[in-house]
């Protein structure tokens, strides 16, 4: 079955478009040791990939009983995120250009919908080399409540000047799915093997697609 009538494809960027989940494993565990506390697992930090910004340093505050203020505690993460971890170990998955090549090809409308801060967006776009296929770029920080509230789905939509049902929103998290649903676009769920398939399939997108380049064969 093909999607008729798109005209723009909203993709998340953690997990979706970019692979940081070692990378934000490995930031985390490092900065709490130079507190000396024990690591996390890597179960338990994955939680936190694409949540926003203040979530990700509230939880790990909370539950690592760390004593800092959650102001601090977001200023190491932010420094150490966007000018050290994040650029360095970080990476594309192996299918996103290709798929982001041929949709800008096909003539599609293409944005980023992510419940990363304003401040960290720009960083990401420009380290991945990736910002040249955006028409709109969306943050937690644009809107008053990220994903899963379908707020930032709708913002794009409405820079974009299309309609609901002209636009897909993809992504790997309930969270994207969610936020699609209610915003009233057709959703694509990318299974990562992070989570379990079945969290992803009980949101109801249209599709759950292994591979981010299957993507091309729903759209034409």
């Amino acid at each position: 079955m093909l999607f008729k009538g798109v005209k723009a494809v909203l993709f998340d960027l953690d997990g979706t478009l970019v692979d940081t989940m070692e990378a934000f494993h490995n930031m985390v565990n490092e900065i709490l040791k130079k507190f000396n506390f024990p690591e996390r697992s890597f179960d338990e930090n994955v939680k936190l990939v694409g949540k926003p910004s203040k979530i990700i340093v509230e939880t790990i505050i909370k539950e690592t009983g760390l004593s800092i203020s959650s102001e601090e505690f977001s200023r190491t993460m932010f420094r150490e995120w966007v000018y050290n971890y994040m650029p360095k170990y970080g990476k594309l998955y192996p299918d996103s250009l290709k798929v982001l090549r041929e949709l800008k090809r096909r003539g599609y409308l293409l944005g980023v919908v992510s419940n990363t801060s304003k401040d960290e967006l720009p960083h990401y776009l420009e380290s991945f080399r990736i910002k040249e296929f955006f028409n709109v770029a969306i943050s937690s920080g644009d809107v008053k409540n990220p994903k899963p509230s379908p707020e930032p789905v709708l913002k794009a939509i409405s820079v974009l000047s299309i309609s609901p049902f002209e636009t897909v929103m993809v992504g790997d998290r309930l969270e994207d799915v969610e936020a699609g649903r209610l915003a009233g676009t057709r959703t694509i769920a990318v299974f990562r093997g992070i989570r379990p398939k079945y969290e992803l399939e009980a949101a109801k997108p249209d599709f759950v697609i292994n591979e981010l380049s299957e993507i091309l064969s729903i759209l034409p």
